[in-house]
């Protein structure tokens, strides 16, 4: 079976769609990226984790894997997204027959611009030929050996998958200025573009993804209320009510001190993201920025209140991922057309299915 598959390997998570040519359909889904030893002999795997056998040695992937996942590198030429991705792809190869799998996948814009880092990438993550992963979902399977072969490769700049969502893709001209924020756990890759071509001297990575984000959280709720590990300023930052718990004999006046610094920390986390840009001098006022990436559907509404016209796309974790595998499927020689990547026509054929 020949497949389509697009992967967004990021420092939190590997996401992934895959396009079906036979049903029209595309999936997607992510895996946790982090990497340690493993050993098939295994009969307590977490959730969400994987045992697998690459180039003859064992690993435990996804959830359960120990350690604190991939290097806090803005090169992704390692091991940790290396079996990441090989993981992913012998999960989703057939167990019964050789797949050719064409895969398309994501590079930061700075090491996407240098050709010969784009090259070793791609050779280094996508090993062209044969490849063989031997896999255990989960305590009680059995592990199974897949074989595929990956074909056609594409490396994309990451941020660009945005411009192929729904929300934008029919009102990009070529002469169109787009500003492209991502803000994902460990960089801010605001990305800059005329039509769909990348200026590479108008963009900028920079230390200011999530995990930063976190940190600077829990300093500042640790130095200004209690000490507050990181952990717990995660959760802070996924919740609904940006407060410290006070079920656990926090104060009224302490909770509400909470509130503020994090209404703070948020704020200038947000300025700093439109500082980076207004240093190379985007003309914010007269362009489109979109933001994507998990981090920024966090501060949205600080996102919103520094930058008067900023769209945060919805489902801003896949829109890389997504984009990637319609920039694919429309150049390879093996689908050749624009594809849909949106939820609507599944939930279509689910209910033309319910409906039967």
């Amino acid at each position: 079976m020949e497949r389509f598959i697009a992967i967004d390997s990021g420092k939190f998570a590997t996401k992934v769609a895959e396009y079906s040519k036979e049903r029209d359909l595309v999936k997607k889904f992510c895996i946790r990226t982090k990497v340690s030893d493993g050993d098939f002999r295994d009969d307590a795997i977490e959730k969400n984790t994987y045992v697998v056998e690459i180039d003859g040695k064992q690993y435990k992937v996804g959830n359960g894997a120990r350690g604190q996942g991939a290097e806090l590198i803005t090169d992704k030429k390692t091991d940790t997204h290396r079996i990441c991705v090989l993981t992913v792809l012998g999960m989703l190869a057939s167990s019964n027959e050789n797949d050719t799998i064409n895969v398309a996948i994501g590079l930061p814009a700075n090491e996407w611009a240098n050709v010969t880092k784009r090259m070793d990438f791609k050779d280094y993550i996508l090993p062209e030929g044969e490849v063989t992963v031997r896999i255990k979902k989960d305590s009680r399977s059995e592990v199974i050996s897949k074989t595929f072969t990956i074909g056609r490769r594409y490396v994309f700049p990451e941020s660009i998958g945005a411009l192929f969502s729904d929300e934008m893709y029919n009102s990009i001209e070529p002469t169109s200025i787009t500003g492209v924020i991502d803000i994902g756990n460990l960089n801010l890759n605001a990305t800059y573009w005329q039509g769909t071509e990348l200026v590479m001297d108008k963009s900028i990575t920079a230390d200011l993804g999530g995990a930063l984000l976190i940190q600077e959280l829990s300093q500042e709720l640790s130095s200004h209320v209690v000490p507050t590990e990181e952990m717990i300023a995660a959760n802070v930052l996924k919740s609904a009510d940006r407060v410290l718990p006070m079920e656990y004999g926090l104060s009224e006046e302490q909770a509400e001190e909470s509130r503020e610094v994090i209404k703070r920390v948020l704020l200038n986390h947000a300025k700093e993201v439109k500082r980076q840009c207004n240093s190379r001098k985007w003309s914010l006022d007269l362009m489109k920025v979109i933001a994507i990436g998990g981090t920024s559907k966090d501060i949205e509404a600080e996102l919103k209140a520094v930058f008067s016209n900023i769209i945060v796309l919805p489902n801003p974790e896949y829109c890389n991922v997504l984009g990637f595998l319609r920039i694919m499927c429309a150049q390879d020689p093996g689908v050749a057309k624009e594809i849909s990547i949106s939820d609507a026509p599944k939930e279509a054929k689910k209910a033309e299915k319910k409906a039967s």
